[in-house]
């Protein structure tokens, strides 16, 4: 039986461990009650992960599909949660890019909107932001797939945003215009994340996260 389903026992196990980090003082001391004051909620964050979707939402299937529905959870929970990142595979096409890229859209999308909708009226404080870690090559490769490139793109939604539109100076397809082959790349992600911290988080110190940043404001936030 985990120690956190037994009152007693739990009790007993949490005295002796703050007074056993208590006197030990410094920093392992200090890390130990932290670590203990964090174990202690980890029962509520697990339970706000795990409620079921509300407001009609339907996620897809699959991993993304559960993480979001966990990160609403957690967000509609009171928990006091900032920032949250999930990973979202299956986006490396070398193969086979027709077919495959159509489904992960499809499912992208389904998430998406069934993440907003889940959250409820607390989709007024949540600002989504997706960013690949690379994009495509623009000439398709002998399996039908394409290749790791410079150009990609940032989708932002929720609160804040300046919606509706593409923020972005085309760069264009021609020969002259491309960069190695690939499509030039007109836009910092750097930029478009410290945008919007400095909307939703202005007392972050940006500097401090993209260090020697030097902002170009693209009016992406309101």
């Amino acid at each position: 039986m985990p120690f956190a389903d037994d009152a007693r026992l739990s009790g007993a196990l949490g005295s002796f461990l703050q007074t056993t980090y208590g006197r030990r003082g410094g920093v392992v001391g200090s890390a130990g009650l932290d670590a203990y004051a964090l174990s202690r909620r980890t029962r509520s964050i697990a339970d706000a992960a795990r409620r079921p979707p509300a407001n009609g939402a339907r996620y897809a299937s699959g991993d993304t599909g559960r993480a979001m529905a966990h990160a609403a959870g957690l967000v509609t929970s009171g928990l006091g949660v900032r920032a949250i990142a999930i990973d979202a595979g299956g986006w490396d096409h070398h193969i086979g890019l027709r077919w495959n890229v159509a489904s992960r859209i499809e499912e992208l999308a389904t998430n998406l909107a069934a993440f907003f909708t889940d959250l409820g009226p607390a989709a007024d404080r949540v600002t989504l932001v997706t960013m690949s870690e690379f994009g495509r090559r623009l000439r398709e490769n002998g399996a039908n797939g394409v290749d790791h490139g410079y150009g990609s793109c940032v989708l932002l939604m929720g609160a804040g945003v300046k919606g509706g539109r593409v923020h972005a100076r085309w760069p264009g397809l021609g020969t002259e215009q491309q960069v190695d082959g690939d499509l030039a790349v007109t836009t910092d992600y750097r930029d478009v994340v410290a945008e919007v911290l400095r909307s939703r988080f202005p007392e972050v110190d940006v500097s401090g996260v993209f260090p020697g940043l030097v902002q170009r404001p693209l009016g992406v936030m309101a």
